[in-house]
């Protein structure tokens, strides 16, 4: 028999980790030879390390999956992917729920630091379903990361500006997630969220859009009032 899938409940516990004398110049000007040009530097570690730059939603709205691929290796089996970004498009969050490579029933995540581009050392997260237990399985909720493409939602974006710039005065999309199998879904979907202000009354409204994981489809539309 065949088992309908359990909701997914994530219950994050973060385990942080905690987080030669000068020489004497006069003997030397004594020595023979005192007057020759001193050798060249060889330059180690006079070069100034590179200044890193935090990643913004200019830079493709994958940006963060980017990161996360980077950093975990794109074969990963990722649960949930978390990205948000202000209203200049500055990425404030990028934060991943993969399973843990030492036991596979079990899912970690990390966490990016936006102003360097470090990652957290992993947390455990501890898992609750609603159903019967026992017939929860991890795999029904992870996807490899090379099977998400999120830079896609460019073209998505793109499509559905015409119908948000007849509705909002002004808009900026704060968020790009990728979302596990649950109550609306059996698979997983990216989600692009959208805040805004509607040009008639200049209320404020939010919304988003759930889009196939190739990121060419979307599959559910509440951007709009």
């Amino acid at each position: 028999m065949q088992f309908p899938k359990i909701p997914l409940v994530t219950a994050l516990t973060l385990v942080l980790a905690a987080c030669g004398g000068r020489q004497d110049a006069g003997a030397a000007a004594d020595a023979p030879g005192a007057d020759a040009t001193p050798a060249a530097s060889t330059g180690a570690g006079d070069a100034a390390a590179p200044v890193f730059a935090t990643p913004t939603l200019a830079d493709g709205p994958d940006v963060c999956f980017r990161a996360i691929a980077d950093h975990l290796g794109a074969d990963a089996k990722v649960s949930e992917i978390n990205s948000r970004f202000d209203d200049e498009g500055k990425l404030e969050i990028c934060t991943v729920d993969y399973q843990n490579p030492a036991d596979a029933r079990k899912l970690v995540g990390v966490r990016m630091d936006t102003d360097t581009g470090a990652f957290s050392e992993p947390h455990d997260i501890e898992l609750t379903v609603t159903g019967n237990a026992a017939d929860f399985r991890l795999d029904d909720y992870l996807i490899p990361l090379s099977q998400v493409d999120a830079a896609a939602l460019a073209g998505v974006q793109d499509s559905l500006k015409a119908e948000l710039d007849g509705v909002y005065g002004s808009y900026f999309w704060d968020g790009v997630r990728l979302m596990p199998p649950g109550a609306f879904s059996d698979e997983h979907t990216l989600r692009l969220d959208l805040e805004g202000r509607i040009a008639a009354n200049d209320i404020k409204h939010s919304g988003y859009a759930s889009v196939t994981v190739d990121g060419t489809t979307v599959v559910r539309n509440h951007l709009l009032p």
